[in-house]
């Protein structure tokens, strides 16, 4: 089992989806009205707003941020738990490759609906959001969400790959 590259892929899947939920995945800086900057702020387990103050104090400028609300994301926090359930049975199913595959085929299902949630409650949310409006470390949120993509996609080849040398060693035979 741990053997297996794959299964090293698998493990990353889900430290990778952790660090999801504790890291800023999107986060965009917007003026706001009140001569601010609203402060968003959106990974799997919460979506935070928050609202900066500039202001001139005896010749010296400081900030007070306000939280303005924040909002747990039970849906996006269900998404990801499926998806680190799945990986963990892809993990234990070692021994049926065919079982194996169909569960990293249905967890690709599950990471496309968790990505596309994230950047739907982004748009929804966030009022003007745009991808050219993100924080320059946001970027490394999407990179994850792609990396993760990419390591199922190995997980999947690595599997046929194995597949593959146990049937033609059964031919051998």
């Amino acid at each position: 089992m741990i053997q297996r590259i794959q299964t090293v892929y698998l493990i990353a899947i889900i430290v990778l989806t952790s660090v999801m939920f504790s890291g800023s995945l999107l986060s965009l800086k917007q003026p706001n009205p009140t001569n601010g900057i609203d402060e968003y702020d959106l990974n799997i387990f919460y979506f935070k707003v928050t609202e900066v103050q500039k202001s001139m104090v005896g010749g010296h400028e400081t900030q007070t941020s306000i939280l303005k609300s924040q909002t747990i994301q039970y849906g996006l926090i269900a998404i990801a738990a499926l998806l680190i359930g799945l990986t963990l049975s892809i993990i234990f199913s070692y021994k049926n490759r065919e079982k194996q595959m169909k569960l990293t085929r249905l967890n690709f299902l599950v990471m496309a609906m968790l990505y596309s949630a994230v950047f739907a409650k982004a748009i929804n949310y966030i009022p003007g959001f745009e991808f050219g409006k993100l924080m320059p470390y946001s970027t490394l949120g999407v990179m994850l969400m792609i990396f993760n993509l990419y390591l199922n996609f190995r997980v999947l080849r690595l599997i046929k790959k194995d597949d593959d040398l146990v049937k033609s060693a059964d031919r051998i035979r």
